[in-house]
């Protein structure tokens, strides 16, 4: 009556069970390349957004593995020509990168990906022996830095840095200009 108790498989037949962890790691190592693949998207984007050349700058991305199901993503921004206004602006430019990983994937927090910048030996770079000691102790200050521009401000053209003082009216009220009409003042009803 249990006849299918006592059955017993052949010694040579492997089990029908797939590893989950096989499923799980095919699933990562995609999430791993949609990852690279936006990443190199956006800096594509970023670059064409501020007029920067693409050949200027490449990237790699690298996932690196801290604990088991916790890994890090490490964005290594590699500078293939050099430019002194590029290298000014390095953090500005790295902070547009992680605004617009932001802005097209929101679900994740990529302010905690760490970014680097490495230079290729071929990029140019005019200083290659290191300066005397002495010149990092003068006391040069830089020029002023401009304010970065959004990315959502469409001007064609810069505000005035400092608006004009109104004048108040000898009499205490402010003065209307030429052009104004008055209106009315109509109770709230």
């Amino acid at each position: 009556m249990f006849d299918f108790l006592n059955k017993k498989y052949p010694k040579n037949e492997p089990p029908s069970s797939v590893s989950p962890a096989s499923v799980t790691h095919n699933s990562s190592q995609q999430h791993s390349n949609v990852q690279r693949e936006l990443i190199r998207v956006v800096l594509k984007d970023t670059l064409r957004l501020h007029g920067i050349p693409l050949s200027w700058l490449a990237c790699e991305v690298i996932l690196i593995a801290r604990a088991p199901g916790e890994e890090e993503l490490h964005i290594q921004l590699v500078v293939m020509k050099w430019n002194e206004q590029l290298l000014r602006y390095a953090t500005a430019l790295q902070q547009q990168l992680l605004h617009g990983l932001d802005r097209f994937d929101p679900s994740v927090e990529h302010s905690r990906y760490i970014v680097s910048w490495r230079f290729t030996p071929d990029s140019g770079c005019p200083a290659v022996v290191m300066p005397d000691p002495k010149v990092w102790l003068q006391n040069t200050l830089p020029p002023a830095d401009e304010v970065p521009v959004s990315v959502l401000d469409r001007r064609s053209s810069r505000r005035a840095p400092n608006a004009p003082a109104l004048h108040p009216s000898p009499s205490g009220t402010p003065a209307p200009p030429p052009d104004f009409s008055a209106t009315q003042m109509s109770p709230l009803q």
